[in-house]
């Protein structure tokens, strides 16, 4: 099994680095901490490298602060021999961290979206596990390492975050079993929950409300999307980090198949989308026309341009999709 093949790695090599997709969330932080931990119990050197910082909404994980992002880092002194990429479909979407990948270190992609492109020497890809946290907690067991209070509050966290609080569709009853498993140990999941989801900047509020007076609806209902601008960021003075919760208001809304929400990031005329289905709408497929992946139900692309032009461009697509399941 593969597993077997990736602790047969870790046994075999010394220096690792750990590294998770553009714009890190909770599944992808946390399971590297997690991963970073197991390796260290294996007397190994693991350093975790994002091209981006960790949320804020994340820092209350012991250990946040050892997560160095590309650009700010002395990642290059050390020659890794293995790179552990995790959560992350396509090696593109590690960002600035892939000149930091030496030519002859050992790839080991672990995720569980459909559309990864099994780019590494060694891929561990589970589009049925419903997180890199579920996986990570398997190599765990496959690895003979322990848990204890800190690698069940990461494992718990990751698991937590991908499936929406155990709601999504990718819950299953074995991710009910690991989450019953890690609550054994010392975990407050209302505190968790709070620090996660709770814990919101007045500024933050603010805008969702003025995203929410902008929400706009296709005329048969099936379709909803909303945008947020640079200006936006600008007047509530605010991070990209601070909106990724706001489209699960706008899936609630009744009738719709498919929400929509086209994001501009910092840097020049680059546009993020990401897509949610409730219906049997297969929305990796969507951001898959335009470069991107994900889940069924969750799933987002990349794009340049001007907002306003890639909205049509999208929503077009989207059109044209549901004209052909009708």
């Amino acid at each position: 099994m593969i597993r077997e093949k990736i602790v047969q790695t870790i046994e075999a090599h010394q220096n690792f680095l750990i590294v998770a997709h553009v714009h890190p969330e909770g599944d992808s932080i946390a399971s590297q901490l997690a991963l970073a931990h197991l390796l260290r119990a294996r007397r190994k050197t693991a350093r975790i490298l994002n091209a981006d910082a960790v949320p804020n909404n994340l820092r209350f994980l012991p250990g946040w602060e050892g997560v160095e992002r590309a650009g700010r880092s002395a990642a290059d002194e050390l020659n890794f021999e293995v790179v552990m990429i995790l959560d992350c479909g396509d090696l593109e979407r590690i960002g600035a961290v892939k000149k930091y990948i030496p030519a002859s270190a050992l790839v080991v992609n672990i995720d569980h979206h459909i559309s990864n492109t099994k780019f590494g020497a060694l891929n561990w890809v589970d589009p049925h596990a419903s997180s890199t946290g579920e996986m990570i907690y398997q190599l765990f067991k496959t690895a003979g390492v322990g848990l204890d209070d800190l690698s069940a509050l990461y494992l718990y966290v990751a698991i937590m975050t991908d499936t929406g609080s155990f709601r999504y569709s990718n819950t299953t009853s074995a991710t009910h079993k690991i989450a019953a498993e890690l609550l054994h140990f010392a975990i407050d999941p209302t505190k968790v929950y709070e620090y996660i989801y709770e814990t919101k900047a007045f500024e933050t509020l603010k805008m969702l409300g003025e995203v929410l007076n902008d929400l706009q609806r296709s005329r048969d209902g099936k379709i909803v999307w909303f945008k947020v601008t640079r200006d936006m960021m600008r007047r509530y003075k605010l991070s990209n980090e601070h909106t990724e919760h706001f489209i699960d208001f706008v899936r609630m809304v009744e009738g719709a198949a498919v929400a929509v929400f086209f994001r501009e990031m910092d840097e020049g005329n680059v546009i993020k989308v990401s897509f949610r289905s409730k219906a049997q709408v297969d929305v990796n497929k969507i951001a898959q026309a335009f470069g991107g992946g994900g889940h069924q139900a969750a799933s987002g692309c990349i794009l340049e341009g001007d907002i306003t032009q890639i909205e049509e461009r999208v929503l077009t697509h989207i059109r044209a999709e549901l004209r052909q399941r009708a």
